[in-house]
């Protein structure tokens, strides 16, 4: 009897530490997890989990994060990687919008956007490729923005393609599943230039103003000096 005893606590302790065990390793998982994100389920994901973006760049790492996996990979792959992505996307945008500005003031025609193109931020250094009618609206928003004598455009044209310039930024962070942190035209739209005309043509529109006010007073006070000279006379 006491044999059973002494073996049924022995039995009773062992599956104790092997369910703590057990208990440990998963806690180890799911800390895992909440910091670098699922484990990857394709086999070829599996295989290159240590290298950036799971070894892929341009068009294949765009597919599988916009929800169209290569083969190799699976759907779930792009979760850990989306936020990660988030600075070389907006990196590839500003790159786009600076250079349509440089090629407008360098009197160039405007071109189709590089794609994919090298993107390189304090983190990472990949080929990034997006759709080209994503890129080109980028491109040419730039383009648009400035005029060869690198003044920046003022008033509807502005806004046109501000709007434009914004609402294919927020497609490309959908497409994704990122949300932008504000509008890409604050980040990158410089302020509208006053042209050397438009002050002179302020000058003049004041200058009138003033003229205007100094005839207005002149007249005023010949009235109040008649007014004086006739009640002396009376």
């Amino acid at each position: 009897m006491e044999k059973l005893l002494l073996l049924a606590v022995v039995v009773g302790a062992a599956a104790i530490v092997i369910l703590m065990i057990y208990l440990i390793a998963r806690v180890e998982k799911v800390e895992t997890i909440a910091i670098n994100g699922p484990q990857p389920k394709g086999s070829l994901a599996m295989i290159n989990a240590e290298k950036p973006f799971f070894g892929l760049s341009g068009v294949d790492l765009w597919e599988l994060l916009s929800g169209t996996p290569p083969p190799g990979y699976a759907t779930a792959d792009a979760m850990p990687l989306q936020p990660k992505y988030e600075h070389i996307l907006y990196k590839h945008i500003e790159t786009l919008f600076k250079t349509g500005m440089t090629d407008k003031k360098a009197g160039k025609t405007p071109e189709q956007p590089e794609s994919p193109m090298q993107i390189s931020t304090l983190r990472e250094n990949v080929q990034a490729f997006m759709p080209s009618q994503y890129a080109s609206v980028i491109y040419e928003s730039g383009f648009e923005i400035v005029t060869e004598e690198g003044m920046v455009k003022d008033g509807d044209a502005r806004l046109d393609i501000i709007d434009a310039l914004d609402r294919t930024c927020e497609a490309l962070f959908s497409k994704i599943n990122l949300e932008p942190k504000g509008l890409m035209s604050s980040r990158l739209v410089p302020e509208a230039t006053i042209s050397a005309s438009s002050s002179e043509s302020t000058e003049d529109d004041d200058g009138n103003e003033s003229a205007s006010d100094d005839d207005y007073l002149a007249e005023e006070t010949a009235k109040l000096e008649e007014n004086l000279g006739r009640e002396k006379s009376d």
